[in-house]
């Protein structure tokens, strides 16, 4: 990552770049050093085995987990520098959408509650909000109708795409999303993947994608990262690094996908 990924301006700026990023858990260094970035429009993979430090890094970059060194960008400016209320307008722009959305979702508000509050958090009335509601709930293939609805009465999969709603309305300059495939059968994850590669051809977003399934990532990312103990082993494109992996580590993780080495490319 150059200086010029950081402090240029237009397409030759980072949406979002971290440079020695180091998150600590009491004494334990679980980021050690971590230099990542996702460009405008591309959807960037973040990949590896369990406890290798992908949600840890999710968690940083949208403010979970505290930054114990390094520097964190969005949209050229430095959050560590920004005074509070700065730091508030910046991780706004950085969207969380989490593995298990029915926690995150107020089982007492309509679904139109929590999208109008999404758009409006001083004056979220899903009233004032209906038009934008409506179309947010139709691109993920709901119903304007649906607004009325609470989250107990919708399926895995509607809520995992209702919480992606709510992260677009938002406007946001990246969506982090944590796993948000692995909990769900076969048929409703190919049915997410189906709806982010369609938000994908739109090409007026970008994201960080975190997952441990392969197959998943090829389907729907540009770029990949792959990390091992809390450090980044390889990146690159994704067609790239699957076809001619640089590390034994990236190697294992292919051959372990169901299909043997390569599986779909």
């Amino acid at each position: 990552m150059t200086d010029q990924g950081q402090h240029g301006t237009g397409a030759d700026r980072p949406i979002v770049s971290c440079r020695g990023l180091c998150v600590d858990f009491g004494a334990v260094r679980v980021l050690k050093g971590v230099d990542a970035e996702v460009a405008q429009g591309r959807v960037v993979g973040l990949v590896g085995e369990s406890g290798s430090g992908k949600s840890t890094l999710a968690k940083a970059i949208v403010g979970m987990n505290r930054i114990s060194e390094g520097e964190l960008w969005v949209e050229g400016e430095e959050v560590s520098r920004a005074s509070r209320a700065q730091r508030h307008r910046l991780y706004r722009k950085v969207q969380y959408v989490p593995q298990d959305p029915y926690s995150s979702l107020n089982p007492r508000r309509t679904i139109g509650q929590t999208l109008a509050e999404a758009v409006d958090p001083v004056d979220g009335t899903p009233r004032r909000h209906a038009e934008r509601i409506a179309e947010v709930l139709e691109t993920m293939w709901l119903e304007p109708s649906d607004a009325r609805k609470y989250p107990h009465e919708f399926s895995g999969g509607q809520r995992q795409r209702i919480a992606i709603a709510r992260a677009l309305l938002v406007d946001p300059a990246l969506i982090v999303a944590d796993e948000i495939t692995s909990a769900l059968d076969v048929s409703v994850q190919a049915e997410v993947i189906r709806l982010l590669q369609e938000l994908k051809t739109g090409g007026n977003y970008s994201m960080l994608f975190i997952t441990h399934n392969l197959a998943v990532a090829q389907e729907v990312c540009d770029d990949v990262i792959v990390m091992l103990h809390g450090e980044i082993v390889e990146s690159g494109p994704i067609a790239q690094v699957f076809r001619n992996p640089a590390t034994e580590y990236t190697q294992k993780l292919l051959d372990s996908v169901p299909g043997g080495p390569g599986f779909s490319l």
